[in-house]
């Protein structure tokens, strides 16, 4: 395999990269299947030499998503602050504003206004309320936990449950 890997790096060019690839699989499958089929009979160096190509490739695959897994923690807090929410509907009681993430689905957000501070009454994500052009908001009961609402847009009137 290592004699046929010199040939096509230095004699011989293959037509495109798909040869080089395999060669490369096939040089990791054989001293791979040569470690899990002769360990036992291996000298030391050996084991050392064709473990290297069992496990390499599987820590190599391992350690693949690490960096992306990485980025996402460390760049949310960043992109977070790039993100502002839209506001869809606003009056002087209320504001329903878009509520996204980076992985999460668009959700809406009713806020009610106050002098200097603003209340979280709820969220929703029911997809007959989400995408809706709202023209005026209407509550019609609010508990502690659940706030529901008759939104109203041009041609329609839904009602919706926004649930903290």
């Amino acid at each position: 395999m290592f004699i046929l890997l010199l040939i096509d790096i230095f004699a011989i060019n293959f037509k495109g990269v798909l040869v080089d690839r395999l060669i490369v699989i096939a040089f990791l499958l054989t001293a791979s299947a040569t470690f899990a089929l002769y360990r036992r009979t291996l000298r030391l160096w050996q084991k050392i030499y064709f473990g290297f190509f069992i496990f390499y490739p599987a820590i190599a695959a391992s350690t693949f998503p690490m960096d992306r897994l990485g980025f996402a923690i460390v760049a949310s807090p960043f992109l977070a602050t790039l993100t502002i929410p839209e506001t869809r509907f606003s009056d002087n009681n209320y504001d329903v504003r878009e509520q996204f993430g980076i992985i999460a689905p668009m959700r809406l957000q009713l806020i009610k206004k106050g002098f200097i501070t603003e209340t979280v009454l709820g969220n929703t994500n029911d997809e007959d309320v989400v995408y809706l052009d709202i023209t005026s908001i209407e509550i019609t009961n609010q508990t502690n936990d659940t706030t529901t609402a008759v939104i109203t847009t041009k041609e329609k009137s839904v009602q919706a449950t926004f649930a903290k």
